[in-house]
């Protein structure tokens, strides 16, 4: 793995670039699982004309989310118009901002710039090189309250000497054309790239519920703005501000206290209830856990063998455990185990678990049962 990371939305994008751009390889090469017949993208996680969404309560707007399938990963993407341009763009609860390759950006009211935004590097090599612009953004029928910061991708490439980087996911090929960064906190590599739920206008800047449906789902939801009934009833986790956006958006530490305990196959207690920093990532197809962290390094493979166990509680939010299964199932029970995050990463297993909603009014994020 290439690790580049030269701002906090580099750093922070170890959770992309693991899972997303290095776990594909991990999947279609180095674990020689194959992906043939699973990445239809003809049919397989296209959302079936005239499907019904939920009735949007007043003061929101519900948003189609299909449920991507890239080989055997499963992934979010959110419909997005920059400019009046349309494009599906992979949903990253792990990031700040819309980054959008410039082809698929329209040219209403968009002003670009000549400030270039520092490379994105991803872990097998794909780089993001790109330019600052204003323009309108839209999710669903939700408009930002005027032009807003976004970076237009000019190019989707391989890191010199790279020879597998995975440039197809993003250029438009397929079913992405960029990454809609949706974290409370500010990680970006620009300072005016930041969650465009917080530059919407009224309560559906409060915050936003993203229901996946489950595992085998093709649709989800994501649902803008936050009401009293869409949060009932949730386990809670409380966050910490710790600054403003240049909106006066509030910024909140989105890494939240959970314990950790795993069992090997045999039964074994090797982690017991240790607390650590968990980030909520759907820009992550797989888990991750930073094991050095959690106080143990005996791990001598990078994924927890099949019949081990994992379980992770957030007092107050959450239970979540599971064991993994024979075979393991990426994005389902498939646990990376490293020692580079030095935080740990729950992503797409655990959205599929829970409809999990991310308050940016209050600096909480909830846990639903579905």
């Amino acid at each position: 793995m290439i690790r580049l990371w030269q701002t906090s939305w580099c750093w922070i994008k170890r959770s992309l670039k693991a899972a997303v751009i290095g776990g594909l390889i991990l999947v279609c090469l180095g674990l020689g699982v194959a992906c043939s017949g699973s990445d239809d993208s003809s049919s397989v996680g296209t959302i079936p004309p005239g499907t019904p969404l939920p009735t949007a309560e007043p003061g929101t707007v519900v948003v189609p989310m299909p449920v991507r399938r890239i080989g055997s990963l499963r992934l979010l993407g959110l419909p997005t118009t920059v400019a009046g341009g349309s494009a599906e763009l992979l949903l990253d609860t792990g990031s700040g901002g819309v980054r959008i390759l410039q082809a698929a950006a329209g040219s209403q009211d968009i002003q670009i710039t000549e400030t270039d935004v520092a490379p994105v590097v991803f872990a097998d090599g794909t780089v993001f090189d790109g330019v600052l612009a204003t323009a309108p953004v839209s999710l669903g029928s939700a408009a930002t309250t005027g032009p807003i910061t976004v970076q237009l991708i000019t190019e989707v490439r391989c890191i010199s000497g790279g020879d597998d980087c995975s440039q197809d996911l993003f250029d438009g090929t397929g079913f992405f054309s960029g990454i809609i960064g949706t974290s409370l906190l500010s990680r970006s590599n620009s300072a005016a790239l930041f969650s465009p739920v917080s530059q919407l206008p009224g309560n559906l800047s409060t915050g936003y519920l993203i229901r996946t449906g489950g595992f085998n789902s093709s649709q989800g939801t994501f649902t803008l703005g936050l009401t009293d009934n869409s949060t009932s009833g949730a386990g809670l986790g409380f966050l910490d501000q710790v600054g403003t956006f240049p909106n006066g958006a509030p910024i909140w530490d989105d890494e939240l206290p959970v314990a950790y305990t795993i069992q090997d196959s045999t039964g074994v207690t090797v982690i017991n209830q240790q607390v650590s920093d968990t980030v909520f990532d759907t820009g992550s197809s797989d888990i991750f856990l930073d094991t050095n962290v959690l106080g143990s390094s005996i791990f001598l493979t990078s994924q927890l063998a099949a019949g081990s166990r994992l379980t992770a509680v957030l007092q107050g939010g959450f239970s979540y455990g599971f064991t993994v299964t024979v075979p393991v199932t990426p994005g389902d029970d498939r646990v990376f185990v490293d020692s580079f995050n030095g935080f740990q990463i729950l992503g797409m297993p655990f959205f599929f678990d829970f409809d999990v909603f991310f308050d940016i009014e209050r600096g909480r994020i909830g846990f639903l049962v579905p």
